[in-house]
């Protein structure tokens, strides 16, 4: 008889709670049933400095979404703020709106080259709901509202970098524009509603950041921000920094502030429709990357570091990007030559060092040339299917001279036409260096003992110029592809069957600079009875129909994989040979 009313008294506690909560939600916020066009209110921004300002607000009226979706609210900002500033400005996305002393939301939207003073309030209520990680659906904008997407700026990237990384990153809707400084020190970076907030994707050397309007910070430490969604990518780790405004510019598209970044003062963990959520104080994980550039014709070396975070949809064409631009700034110029690269990967999960080394030459464009192995190993890493990697640390040496450094095939010359079966032939290849005199270089080919008999084509090639490369060796452009680069890559299917033996694959993987001899070995599989160890009459007869015409072997299952061997030369190596041996037992 006493558990009844235990229990009533703990189911009333837990409805107790729900109502004080809520309570105090009401009492902070000004939810959206409460909303009624002609309430006034204010709003607070910076549109200089670091200084907060206020301006005045005026509710027009609620534009309807879908649930469970709260409506947007549309508002009307005036004042003096709002006249320096040309209207709702891009960099905006995030300020507060109080009314009656009440968060109102954050301003998310606006309508381009039409009246900058109308916008869309994403609600409060919203919004806090990114403190408990809660992912809400992205809201149906009415016709000709814009989200007021933060630009997307760049430090020490130039135009053709930029370009590729807004592709790269499909920014379509986010403007890419130059930043005037990076790590600037200026003011307070006290985070409080109304002030600005930078989200950082790459720091160091070069910076690719957005900044916003900071809605609302708890006193935990915790913080919402922007009002609309940034990479929308939910859960995030992306570095949260302090902004510096030098001035708002008004347009007849959208106003916009000039920004400059100062220190990380924390960590964007949620990006979702309403918003960002982030806190004050934690470091977010990220990727160090050192690019070394030597320019071998004026003897100039660059040293370049940048960190980037680690979503890999976002880090790979971060790397790209830097790595380019490191390129680009080091040799000034655009155009041929012949590069050395190396490249070193490490991550938590290797039980192994990942290097790769190569030799790259393009007649148009090296800078770019030059990364194709970086590319590869960002994307094996980012995305393999056999494990996740924690990548910790990537180091890139370039060194580029105008030199072409490359040698064209001739031709391929065994030492005999005929081989047994299980013994060696030497292969002279003659390549002839672009203006330069022949060449010969010799390779030695096994013979596999169990081979079928018959004629075994051989093939001799550069090591970039295999059956399924990736690019063909002689380099035209990546950024502006032709018409035939339009076609997919077509990729070797990998049958490593742990993340160690992907790396090693990758390692091995054929050079530029190699001479590859390769063939494909057909086994001899036919049955033979006991006791037979020689043909008779009647047996070779039945071998002579057995045997195709030209003498090759014929088989039922697929060839075996191809045997190669190479030998590393001081060249790019360029076409192809072939050649027939005459395999008997």
């Amino acid at each position: 008889m006493r558990k009844l009313p235990v229990r009533f008294a703990i189911v009333f506690l837990v409805f107790l709670l729900c109502g004080l909560v809520s309570a105090a939600y009401a009492q902070e916020l000004f939810l959206p049933e409460e909303v009624r066009p002609g309430l006034k209110g204010v709003g607070k921004t910076v549109i200089s400095g670091n200084t907060i300002e206020t301006f005045d607000v005026e509710v027009l009226g609620l534009v309807p979404q879908s649930p469970p979706l709260s409506n947007l609210i549309m508002i009307r900002v005036s004042g003096d703020v709002i006249e320096r500033s040309g209207g709702i400005a891009q960099g905006m996305s995030g300020t507060p709106v109080y009314i009656q002393g009440r968060l109102l939301g954050a301003i998310g939207y606006t309508y381009a080259q039409t009246d900058h003073r109308i916008g869309l309030v994403t609600p409060a209520v919203d919004m806090f709901e990114l403190y408990n990680q809660m992912p809400v659906p992205a809201p149906a904008l009415p016709p000709g509202t814009t989200a007021l997407r933060s630009p997307l700026f760049v430090q020490g990237l130039n135009a053709r970098n930029t370009r590729y990384l807004s592709e790269a990153l499909g920014t379509d809707q986010i403007q890419t524009m130059p930043a005037l400084a990076s790590n600037y020190a200026h003011g307070s970076a006290l985070l409080e509603a109304g002030s600005m907030i930078g989200v950082q994707l790459l720091r160091g050397d070069f910076q690719v950041a957005s900044f916003g309007t900071v809605t609302h910070v708890k006193n935990d430490g915790r913080f919402i921000a922007f009002g609309h969604p940034f990479t929308h990518r939910g859960n995030v780790d992306f570095f949260a920094s302090a902004a510096y405004v030098h001035h708002t510019l008004p347009s007849l598209d959208v106003p916009f502030k000039i920004v400059s970044l100062g220190s990380t003062i924390g960590k964007i963990e949620q990006d979702r429709a309403v918003g960002l959520g982030g806190s004050l104080g934690d470091q977010p994980d990220y990727l160090s990357v050192n690019i070394q550039v030597r320019d071998r014709d004026r003897d100039i070396r660059q040293n370049f570091n940048v960190e980037s975070v680690k979503e890999p949809s976002i880090m790979v064409p971060l790397v790209i990007s830097s790595a380019y631009q490191s390129v680009d700034a080091t040799l000034d110029r655009l155009g041929a030559g012949t590069s050395f690269v190396r490249l070193e990967f490490t991550a938590k999960d290797f039980n192994q060092r990942m290097i790769r080394e190569n030799l790259f030459y393009s007649d148009s464009d090296i800078a770019v040339w030059s990364l194709t192995d970086l590319l590869s190993g960002l994307e094996l890493l980012a995305n393999n299917n056999l494990q996740e990697v924690d990548l910790q640390d990537v180091r890139i040496e370039v060194e580029v001279a105008q030199e072409r450094k490359t040698a064209t095939i001739e031709q391929a010359v065994p030492s005999t036409f005929y081989v047994k079966a299980g013994e060696s032939v030497d292969v002279d290849v003659t390549i002839r260096p672009y203006r330069g005199a022949s060449e010969t270089r010799t390779l030695r080919i096994e013979v596999p003992q169990d081979i079928a008999p018959g004629f075994l084509t051989v093939t001799v090639r550069g090591g970039g110029a295999g059956y399924y490369v990736e690019k063909p060796p002689v380099h035209t452009s990546l950024l502006e592809p032709d018409e035939g680069e339009d076609e997919p890559v077509r990729q070797i299917i990998s049958g490593a069957e742990s993340l160690d033996a992907l790396i090693t694959e990758y390692m091995d993987r054929e050079r530029n600079n190699e001479i590859v001899a390769e063939f494909y070995p057909f086994l001899d599989n036919r049955p033979q009875e006991e006791g037979q160890d020689e043909l008779g009459e009647e047996a070779e007869e039945q071998e002579e129909e057995f045997q195709a015409p030209l003498g090759y072997f014929s088989w039922a299952e697929a060839p075996s994989e191809a045997t190669k061997v190479r030998l590393a030369t001081q060249f790019v190596i360029d076409g192809m040979a072939t050649f027939d041996l005459n395999i008997y037992q």
